[in-house]
Order: C-alpha cells, then sequence, then structure tokens
C-alpha cells in the first residue's frame, strides 16, 4: 500500500520510518515556507498586519470545514490544555454538580476537572474495559447533576475511537454538555463539530502544524450562552468603545474565548497543512490508515504482540497500541533503527498517517523481530 503523499513533502521523514504522529508530526517543508511567510510579511508593518488576518481566517475555515461547521464556531487558542481549562473554568459549576470522565483520558482532559474538586464538585471516573469505554457506559454514570460529559475522539493510550454521534444524541436529552478532544483524531478522521457542544484540539499531532496552536470548536445549540470567565482584546466586540472603562460585551461567537493575538508562526504552518489535508480528503486519509492499521495489526498478531487498539475499522482510527510491558526500552531500540513509536504505559503505539505505506510496516515488524532475538540471546 503506497503512501498518500510523497516523503520528499517532508523535513526528514527519508531518514526516518514515522510511527509518530500521535506524539508529533514530521515537519512539513511547507512550514518552513509558511513561516519564512511570516517573516517576510511582519517586515511589511500595516500591510504585514493585514496580510496576517488573511492567513488567519483562511486557517479558520480551513478547520470550518474539516469540523463540517462555520468559521464563527472556532476559536484560535495556544493549545487544546488552555481550551480545555477555559470551557472547565465557563461553565459555572457548583457544589453538589458532577463531571464524568473516564480512565482512558489524557491529563489535559482529567486535570482541570481535578482542579475543581475543592469547591464541591464531583468526578465521575468511569473504568475502561479492555482498554476502552463505551458511550453506553459513559452515560450510565450521568444523572441529573453532570454538567459535563468528557471523553477523547481516540484514545491516546489505546487508540479505541468512541462513538461520539450516539453519545451525544443521547446526552442532549439531558443537561449534561459533551466536551470531545480530537486531539488524535482532527486531521486523520472526520471530525463533526454537531457531534458534540465543545470540540479541542492541538496544532501539532495530525493537524501537521507546529507548537504553539489549540482548536476550540463551539456547537451553538446548547452552548452558546457559555461565556469566558477572563476577557482581552480580542473577545469583545469593541475595545475602544467609549464605555470601555465602565463594561464591554463579549464577541458573539466561538472567538470571544480569544483574548489576544495568536501564535502567527504556527497559524501560517496550520494553513498550510490543513490546505494540504483538504486536498487529500480527510475521508480518503481515513481509508487509508484504517486498511494500513489493520496490515500492521496482523503482522504485530503475527509476532506475539496482543492488540490494545480495536480491530473493527470502525472503532479504532490512526494510532494503534500494542500491550508491551517493557514499551520504553523497545522504542529505544526502535529509535536507534530510524523507526520512531511511543513506548510506554505498559505499550508501544504506532500512529499511522497520510505519509505512511506498507514499507513502512514491514520495516517496524521486521526490526521486532529481529529486536526479540537480540533480546532472547
Amino acid at each position: 500500500m503506497e503512501a498518500l503523499i510523497e516523503r520528499s513533502a517532508f523535513i526528514g521523514l527519508e531518514q526516518a520510518t514515522w510511527f509518530f504522529g500521535g506524539a508529533e508530526s514530521p515537519p512539513l517543508a511547507g512550514m518552513r515556507d509558511a513561516v519564512l511567510a511570516y517573516v517576510a510579511n511582519r517586515s511589511k508593518g500595516p500591510v504585514g498586519r493585514k496580510l496576517n488576518s488573511e492567513v488567519e481566517q483562511a486557517c479558520r475555515d480551513n478547520l470550518a470545514v474539516m469540523l463540517q461547521g462555520s468559521q464563527e464556531q472556532i476559536a484560535l487558542l495556544s493549545n487544546a490544555s488552555e481550551a480545555i481549562s477555559a470551557i472547565a473554568s465557563s461553565i459555572g459549576l457548583k457544589p453538589g454538580d458532577n463531571v464524568v470522565i473516564h480512565d482512558l483520558e489524557f491529563p489535559s482532559g482529567v486535570l482541570p476537572w481535578l482542579a475543581l474538586k475543592s469547591a464541591g464538585v464531583e468526578v465521575r471516573v468511569v473504568a475502561s474495559r479492555a482498554w476502552r469505554v463505551s458511550a453506553e457506559e459513559l452515560l450510565a454514570m450521568v444523572d441529573g447533576n453532570t454538567r459535563m460529559v468528557v471523553t477523547s475522539h481516540v484514545s491516546y493510550l489505546s487508540g479505541a475511537r468512541i462513538d461520539c454521534a450516539k453519545l451525544y444524541r443521547e446526552l442532549k436529552q439531558t443537561n449534561a454538555l459533551l466536551l470531545l478532544d480530537a486531539t488524535q483524531s482532527l486531521g486523520v478522521v472526520p471530525v463533526r463539530i454537531n457531534d458534540a457542544d465543545f470540540i479541542v484540539a492541538s496544532s501539532y499531532k495530525w493537524l501537521m502544524a507546529g507548537h504553539g496552536g489549540g482548536v476550540l470548536a463551539i456547537n451553538p445549540e446548547r452552548a452558546s450562552q457559555l461565556m469566558p470567565r477572563s476577557a482581552g482584546w480580542r473577545s469583545v466586540e469593541d475595545m475602544f468603545s467609549d464605555t470601555r472603562f465602565e463594561h464591554f460585551r463579549f464577541l458573539p461567537d466561538a472567538r470571544r474565548f480569544e483574548g489576544g493575538y495568536p501564535a502567527y508562526p504556527m497559524l501560517y504552518a496550520m494553513k498550510a497543512s490543513t490546505d494540504l489535508l483538504l486536498s487529500v480528503g480527510i475521508e480518503r486519509i481515513e481509508r487509508h490508515v484504517l486498511e494500513l492499521g489493520a496490515e500492521l495489526i496482523e503482522g504485530m498478531k503475527r509476532i506475539g504482540y496482543k492488540p490494545m487498539t480495536p480491530e473493527r475499522p470502525e472503532e479504532r482510527a490512526g494510532n494503534i497500541s500494542f500491550v508491551c510491558e517493557d514499551g520504553e526500552r523497545y522504542a529505544d531500540e526502535l529509535l536507534k533503527r530510524g523507526t520512531y513509536v511511543w513506548g510506554g504505559d505498559g505499550r508501544l503505539r504506532a500512529s499511522i498517517h497520510l505519509y505512511n505505506n506498507s514499507d513502512d510496516v514491514a520495516r517496524l515488524v521486521g526490526q521486532l523481530e529481529v529486536i526479540a532475538r537480540e533480546q532472547a540471546s
């Protein structure tokens, strides 16, 4: 199976076998060009500011297309953790309220809610079974005092993909909102803003841009009245109004969560990377990673590795994890051979994106066979 893009489109990819996209992607050559364009535009003074705004708008529009929403629903922050914390501080949780999470969540989806326990907020943790959590198991923990359910679309740990559409349909019959962390899915499988109240993501993983960007998408169907607990000049309607020393009005769309300027070098890079992703097509990328993931699962099972990730295509995405008690050491051994995977937490994780091919899969499986023989001798 061939890659969907030439390796020459990336910096350094021709010297490595990159299964590290769940941590961070290889840098696009277009990222370098985009950052240089930002620097050149900065030298143009007022004209540069106008050009920055145009790139920002184009990036916001691309994200809206990927989320099947509108650009007014998109806020551009510094990282996904900031976005989750902004939502956690804005929904006005009170003593006796509860939040439902699960034990496959990345810490950024857990810590903001734990910080509210001292204020009397209960944090309910759903225990995973066989490295996955179902929509039904989350819903079983929801009651009349549940204000928020938090889950990743795709688990960083196991690679399991949750049926967020089903989960949201059921939650809309309650007072509980849904925050979906799409950090491990946006850019590699379809993500729909209408399947959650809030969606967050990071810029440097599957979106293939640089560090310093966080996406916050807000579905106005149930969350239009949510207001930030902090304000900045970019979050208000008229920062120079005659009454600016007396009161202000937040912007009516998602930009009310943007306090000041975004990281423009990152936005230039993300505009370039989302242009590329959209030109290839998210559905086409999804088909590619699911088929290649099946190859990897079969190859790893053949040499004795147990998948943590569901084998059914609709229950996974780009992250494929395998049980490996000494995962860090095996990842280090693979690194010596020029293959990048994530090792730790009792697992090896290989993240497949549009730049991977069948040769990459065969190389990873073959290298692990060699490492096993070396360890046994």
